[in-house]
């Protein structure tokens, strides 16, 4: 059953019953552990230079549209190896 609750303005809103907070339980199920090393690995990564194939098809693809998510599943980078090819050979911030 629904209450009806008096707004401003004259108006009946009707609302509905509030349920009772759950117990966050879960919340300690997980531990997360935010290590240095991967973003190190990445940052490292970078430096290595692509294959002049790989290059030209992400910026092939840039041109015809395609997300960079789509490039780098496509040429099988990640993602940011596709936005770091991009900056690199065209200048500019992301977009």
């Amino acid at each position: 059953m629904k209450k009806k609750h008096w707004a401003s303005g004259g108006q009946i809103k009707e609302q509905k019953p509030k349920k009772p907070k759950a117990e966050k339980a879960y919340k300690n199920y997980v531990s997360i552990r935010r290590s240095e090393s991967r973003t190190d690995r990445l940052m490292e990564s970078l430096d290595v230079p692509l294959t002049p194939e790989q290059s030209n098809r992400i910026i092939e693809l840039a041109d015809y549209g395609w997300l960079r998510s789509d490039i780098a599943k496509e040429v099988g980078i990640p993602k940011t190896r596709v936005n770091h090819e991009l900056f690199k050979r065209r200048g500019g911030g992301a977009a």
